[in-house]
């Protein structure tokens, strides 16, 4: 009798290990569905902003007009900054020859604003920017 109950209860603790992983996948595979009261509870998803343009700084890091304008726009960078990104297209890293051909940049200080999709929004003309013209044409070219 005591053999028997001992199988028994062998058989019972396979039966929940075995059990145990097949009930565990059921729960993952059928979420829990919502009462109303819990539906009418939860928030609405909010949509993701749209990205943010960016501002192509085209540079010679060694050229003094190319400093005067970094300094500009990093003097002003809160006004600019939450409206686009930076991003420094430079003479001296041979990664980036490729975007000075891709939007035929040749003269410099240069500045384009670009779309997410790389289209461009904004061309400003060669040279020195002031803060105000690179804030304006931000806006405009990305109607924000």
């Amino acid at each position: 009798m005591r053999k028997l109950a001992e199988s028994v209860a062998r058989v019972v603790l396979l039966a929940a290990l075995v059990a145990a992983p097949i009930a565990l996948a059921a729960e993952k595979a059928a979420p829990a569905k919502p009462t109303p009261q819990a539906a009418k509870a939860q928030p609405a998803a909010v949509p993701a902003p749209a990205p943010k343009p960016t501002l192509i700084f085209f540079m010679n890091p060694a050229g003094r007009p190319c400093q005067m304008q970094d300094q500009i726009l990093s003097e002003s960078r809160a006004q600019w900054e939450p409206l686009a990104s930076l991003r420094y297209a430079r003479t001296d890293k041979e990664a980036d020859r490729d975007v000075f051909y891709q939007y035929g940049v040749r003269s410099l200080p240069n500045l384009i604003l670009v779309g997410p999709d790389g289209k461009e929004l904004r061309r400003y003309s060669p040279g020195i920017q002031s803060a105000d013209s690179v804030l304006s044409g931000i806006r405009s070219g990305s109607g924000r």
